[in-house]
C-alpha cells in the first residue's frame, strides 16, 4: 500500500513538474507576442531565451515557430529551416484555425524559397491558396500570390510574376490593406521595368505612391519613391530622378539605398559638388556603411579622374566585398551545419520516440494476446466442463434407463413364461416385450454414440495421417473399447463364446470394434489397412462364428444386435 501512494505521489510531482515547466513557457510566449508590435527586436530576444524549443510539447512548439516566423516579418531575419516548420503545420493542420494553417504555410513555402526547393515552395503555396480561398482570406491570398510572384521573378519569368503580383494587389485592394496594395503595386512597376515597359512602370509606380500617401507606413512611402527614382533614372530624366531620391532621403530610415543612388546620379550627371557634399551627411564611422562610403569614394574620384586615389577606395572596397563574401559563405556553411546538427538530433529524438513507442505497443500487444488467450482457455475449459458435465448427465441417464428397460424385459419375459396359452394377455406382453427391446437396443445405441471412447475413433478415423504405417488403435485403446462394449452389451461375450468356445481374444476385440457399426472405410483407416481387407476379415470372423447372413445387404454388427439378446 506504501508502494503504491508512493507511486502516485510521484507521479503527480513528475506531473505538475512539467505542467509547471509548460506554463512557463506558454507565459514566455505570450509576453513574445504582445512585443512584437511594440519592439520586434526584443521579442526576438525573449524568443531566443527558450534555448530548446524542439522539447516543447506540439502545440508550444507550433506557436514558437508561428511567433518566430511574425518576428521575420518585423526585422527580415532568416526564415526557420523546413523541418521546424514542418513540424508546426501537422499540429495546425489538425488543431489551428484557417487563418492559423495558412500563414504557417506561408512560412514554409518561404523557407523552401530560401533553400532554393522553388517547386516544393511552389506546392506549399498552392496548397495555402486552397484553404485561404474557401475561407475567403483575401489577405493571405494577396500574400501567398505575392510570394508566388517573388518565385517567378526568381526565375526571371517577369511576365507571370506581373500576373501574380496584379492579383495580389486586388485583393488588398478588396480588404482597404493599403500598405500591402502599395507594395504590391510597387511590385508590379519593378517587374514592368525588367522587361523595359518604362512607360507602364512609371505609371503603376505614380499610382502606387498615391496609394502611399494614406500610409503611416513611410517605409512603404520611401521605397516607392525609390523605386520611381530608378525608373526615371532608366529613362534620363535626371531632374526627376533626383526628386523622387530626394524624397525618399527624407522619409526612410534605411537611407543608404537613396545615398547610393544620389551619389551615382551626381557622378553620372558630372555634379561632383553635389556628390561630395551628400557623401560628407552619410555618417562616417558607422561600421555598416564603411563598405558603401568607399564605394562611392571611388566614383566620385574616378568622374574626376584622379584614378591614383579611385583605384585605392576600389582596392579598398574590393577587399571589403570579399571579406563580406567570405563571411557571407561562412556564415551560410554554419547555418547550413547548424541546420543539419539540429535536423540529426530531431529524426535521433523522433526514433527514440518511435522506438519506444513500439515498444511500448508491442508490450501491450503482447499482454493483451496473453490476456486474450486467457480469458478464451477459461471460457474454452469452462464450456468444455459444462459440455463433458451435460455429456457425462446424458450418458448416466441413457444408463440409467438401459438398466431399468433391461431389469423391466426380463421381467416382462418372466411373466410371459407363466402363460401357457396365447391368450390376449400373452399377445399384449409380447408386443410389450417387442417394444422394450426397441428401446433398449436404442438405448444401447445412443449410450454407444455418447461414450468417450466411440468419440475418439470417430475423430481418430477423420484424421488425414500421410505415410502411416501403423494402426490407429492403441492397445491401451483396444481395451477401452472391449470394457464400453461388454458394459452397454452384457449379453455379448456370452454369445459369441456360445458360438465359438476357442474364439480368439484378437477376434473377440474386433467384434467389439464391429458392435461400433462402423463402415468399411472407417474400420480400413483405423486398422491401417485396406477396405478389401477389411471385408476379408469380417467373413473370416463369420466362418469361424457359424454366422450365415440371410442377405448381402446384412452386416455382423446388424446380425449381432438382432441375435446376442
Amino acid at each position: 500500500m506504501r508502494k503504491s501512494i508512493a507511486i502516485i505521489i510521484t507521479s503527480i510531482l513528475v506531473l505538475s513538474g512539467c505542467n509547471k515547466q509548460q506554463s512557463v513557457s506558454d507565459r514566455l510566449l505570450n509576453e513574445v507576442e504582445k512585443a512584437i508590435a511594440i519592439n520586434p527586436d526584443s521579442a526576438s530576444n525573449l524568443l531566443k531565451s527558450i534555448s530548446s524549443p524542439e522539447k516543447l510539447d506540439d502545440k508550444a512548439f507550433a506557436r514558437w515557430c508561428m511567433l518566430s516566423g511574425k518576428i521575420t516579418d518585423e526585422i527580415f531575419n532568416s526564415i526557420l529551416p523546413t523541418y521546424q516548420l514542418e513540424r508546426a503545420y501537422d499540429w495546425y493542420s489538425s488543431h489551428g484555425s484557417p487563418d492559423e494553417q495558412v500563414q504557417i504555410l506561408i512560412y514554409l513555402g518561404r523557407s523552401y524559397f530560401a533553400d532554393g526547393d522553388y517547386d516544393k515552395a511552389m506546392s506549399i503555396y498552392t496548397n495555402a491558396l486552397d484553404i485561404a480561398g474557401k475561407n475567403k482570406l483575401n489577405n493571405l491570398i494577396g500574400y501567398t500570390y505575392d510570394y508566388i510572384g517573388d518565385l517567378y521573378r526568381e526565375k526571371f519569368m517577369f511576365t507571370e510574376a506581373i500576373k501574380k503580383y496584379e492579383t495580389a494587389a486586388e485583393c488588398f485592394k478588396k480588404e482597404n490593406n493599403t500598405d500591402s496594395y502599395a507594395c504590391a503595386l510597387k511590385n508590379i512597376g519593378r517587374e514592368y521595368a525588367c522587361i523595359d515597359s518604362l512607360s507602364c512602370a512609371i505609371e503603376i509606380l505614380t499610382i502606387a505612391d498615391s496609394v502611399a500617401a494614406n500610409t503611416k507606413d513611410i517605409e512603404v512611402t520611401a521605397s516607392i519613391n525609390n523605386a520611381l527614382g530608378n525608373i526615371y533614372v532608366m529613362r534620363e530624366e535626371y531632374d526627376k530622378a533626383e526628386k523622387y531620391f530626394l524624397k525618399a532621403l527624407s522619409t526612410g530610415k534605411e537611407k543608404m539605398p537613396d545615398y547610393v543612388a544620389l551619389i551615382d546620379l551626381y557622378t553620372t550627371t558630372d555634379s561632383i559638388d553635389k556628390a561630395k557634399e551628400l557623401l560628407s551627411k552619410i555618417p562616417q564611422d558607422d561600421p555598416q556603411y564603411t563598405c558603401s562610403i568607399n564605394y562611392l569614394y571611388y566614383q566620385i574620384h574616378n568622374a574626376e579622374r584622379d584614378y591614383k586615389e579611385a583605384l585605392a577606395y576600389l582596392e579598398e572596397y574590393v577587399d571589403m566585398v570579399d571579406s563580406i563574401v567570405y563571411a557571407d559563405s561562412q556564415s551560410k556553411i554554419l547555418n547550413i551545419e547548424s541546420k543539419y546538427n539540429h535536423l540529426k538530433i530531431s529524426q535521433e529524438v523522433d526514433r527514440l520516440k518511435i522506438k519506444q513507442q513500439s515498444y511500448i505497443i508491442f508490450s501491450v500487444i503482447c499482454i493483451s494476446c496473453l490476456l486474450l488467450i486467457m480469458i478464451v482457455y477459461l471460457l474454452y475449459r469452462k464450456q468444455a466442463k459444462e459440455k463433458i458435465h451435460r455429456q457425462q448427465d446424458e450418458l448416466n441417464r441413457i444408463k440409467t434407463d438401459l438398466t431399468y428397460v433391461s431389469l423391466e424385459l426380463e421381467e416382462k419375459k418372466k411373466l410371459l413364461d407363466t402363460f401357457k396359452e396365447k391368450d390376449d394377455n400373452y399377445n399384449k406382453i409380447e408386443k410389450e416385450i417387442a417394444l422394450l427391446t426397441s428401446n433398449y437396443k436404442e438405448l444401447q445405441h445412443k449410450s454407444l454414440e455418447n461414450s468417450p471412447t466411440f468419440k475418439e475413433l470417430v475423430r481418430l478415423a477423420k484424421q488425414n495421417k500421410p505415410r502411416n504405417d501403423k494402426p490407429l488403435i492403441t492397445d491401451k485403446q483396444w481395451e477401452l473399447i472391449a470394457d464400453e462394449i461388454t458394459y452397454i452389451y452384457p449379453n455379448l461375450s456370452k454369445y459369441l463364446y456360445s458360438l465359438c468356445p476357442n474364439l480368439p481374444e484378437q477376434d473377440f476385440l474386433y467384434c467389439c470394434l464391429c458392435m461400433c457399426g462402423f463402415d468399411t472405410n472407417t474400420e480400413a483407416k483405423l486398422l491401417n489397412i485396406a477396405s478389401d481387407s477389411v471385408r476379408k476379415k469380417r467373413f473370416r470372423l463369420r466362418e469361424k462364428l457359424n454366422i450365415a447372413l440371410l442377405n448381402d445387404n446384412t452386416t455382423l454388427y446388424e446380425y449381432l444386435i438382432e441375435n446376442m439378446h
